[in-house]
Parts: structure tokens; sequence; C-alpha cells
């Protein structure tokens, strides 16, 4: 069975022009997409949707949101930000997450 180890191991042993050759390829897709021609292995969109999916914890909305948990949960106190919350554990919406971070903690083009 193929593993991401084995995979990683085999890159591990390529000529250094070959493995350039693959991280400009991984560069690329990663921003410009898979080409038109290319077959579709991994759905992205249906993979995001899927994350979106299951809510995140406090831990991992403020390492998304970048801040410190405190801060989240201060945000969250004040009504900042939705969470819901059963005992002491938070669970926060990825969605509503990814909406807050564009709104509010993302900078503008003119701001740069």
């Amino acid at each position: 069975m193929l593993t991401a180890e084995k995979v990683i191991h085999e890159i591990t042993l390529l000529p250094e022009a070959e493995r350039e050759k693959l991280a400009l390829h991984i560069i690329h897709y990663g921003i410009m997409g898979a080409h038109r021609d290319s077959p579709e292995h991994l759905n992205m969109k249906e993979w995001q949707e899927d994350i979106a999916r299951k809510p995140f914890n406090l831990k991992q909305a403020s390492e998304y949101l970048g801040i410190s948990a405190v801060t989240l949960r201060r945000w969250v106190k004040k009504g900042r930000i939705g969470a819901c919350k059963a005992g002491r554990a938070y669970t926060f919406e990825v969605l509503d997450l990814k909406r807050f971070k564009k709104e509010h903690l993302t900078l503008k083009a003119s701001e740069l």
C-alpha cells in the first residue's frame, strides 16, 4: 500500500532538479488549481464543505483566527462572535468563523 511516508521518502531520493519541478507543480496547483485537463483526484469543494460541517473547538477556532484562546473566549462573552457552549466547552461553526475572519480580521488591499 502506498502511504504518504513512502511517497515523501521517494521524493527525497529524486535528483534536485526533479524535486524542484515537483515543488513548482505543487505551488502552481495550490495557487492556480488543477489544469483543466487533469483528472479530479480530490474534489476540493466537497472536501471544504465536509470540513465546514464539523464544528471547531476553542483551540481550533483560535488557531484558525490567529488569536489566543483567552481572546476568543472574551470575544464570545462580549457577543463579538457566536459560539455554542456546553459546560466549559465551546464549539464554533466553521462557516461563521470564516465569515468573521473575512469581515473583521483580514487587511484590505488598500490598507497594505
